[in-house]
């Protein structure tokens, strides 16, 4: 697995690293979150705690934001999981509002929606933010997310058949790390958007993303070192000629950060912006 830090600090953190990487082991799901009190409000979210079944981290802090309707309503919801990378983590929650993040976004006054290109109608997602606790680390990966997955299907009102999954740099590794490890989390995914991702472990395994049926469009700068990455996993997909064909979209230019881009709802492709495009996918 590629690093994108010194020797040294991957020497000075390999103990702490090993408890958030897909080798730490885990427990059995246990049904625990959080909400304080539905007090804390940081950017606009709700401050959670969620259970990750990691023994080392056995609980996340993480951003949860819920349409503003939904105690209102009994409407279920899509789900979008952002895993965000390396400079976010920690224990201040305030890192996860780094620039061009979804969690920024809604800290500034976006309600996390979009019109449906396919309906027409106007959607309103959940959205999920995780925090990794160490730092120098490697993020979250298979096991921890599967298990908050299954804790926020069994809390709260999820459309499954809408879970979306999107992860830049080292939350990228975390987003293979979902397709690629257990088929049981992947074929849960209708659509992933691969942002800047660092390198997979199993490259060879993203065959899974055409095998269950999930849509991708991998985003990333053309001056980024994982450039390469996105043109040969975007391959790795296509080559069977699956039903839906995955996008790669190179930012002419841009090293990495394509996330300031992906992620603003002002950015289009083809007349779409990521958010838009995610909702034409479901399972």
């Amino acid at each position: 697995m590629k690093r994108m830090f010194s020797i040294a600090v991957i020497a000075a953190s390999f103990l702490c690293a090993l408890s958030c990487t897909k080798e730490a082991a885990t427990s059995p799901v246990n049904a625990f979150v959080s909400s304080e009190a539905k007090s804390n409000i940081v950017g606009r979210q709700q401050q959670i705690t969620i259970a990750t079944g990691d023994y080392t981290y056995p609980t996340s802090q993480a951003l949860l934001w819920l349409p503003k309707c939904y105690d209102s309503t009994k409407v279920r919801y899509p789900l979008i999981i952002a895993l965000d990378g390396i400079g976010e983590q920690g224990t201040d929650i305030n890192l996860l509002f780094h620039t061009g993040t979804i969690a920024q976004h809604i800290s500034q006054g976006w309600n996390a929606t979009a019109v449906n290109p396919v309906t027409n109608k106007l959607n309103k997602f959940i959205v999920f933010t995780p925090q990794c606790p160490i730092t120098n680390g490697w993020g979250w990966s298979a096991p921890q997310i599967k298990n908050m997955l299954s804790i926020l299907k069994s809390t709260y009102r999820i459309d499954t058949t809408r879970i979306y999954l999107t992860g830049y740099s080292a939350g990228g590794w975390g987003l293979w790390s979902c397709i690629t490890d257990d088929e049981g989390l992947c074929k849960q995914f209708a659509a992933i958007g691969p942002v800047s991702t660092a390198s997979a472990d199993h490259p060879d395994k993203i065959t899974n993303v055409d095998k269950y049926g999930i849509a991708c469009w991998n985003i990333c700068g053309t001056a980024d070192g994982f450039y390469t990455n996105a043109v040969n996993y975007t391959n790795i997909i296509n080559t069977n000629n699956p039903p839906i064909p995955a996008l790669l979209t190179g930012l002419q230019g841009i090293g990495h950060s394509a996330w300031i881009q992906a992620y603003d709802t002002s950015w289009r492709i083809n007349n779409k912006n990521f958010f838009e495009w995610l909702l034409q996918y479901h399972k």
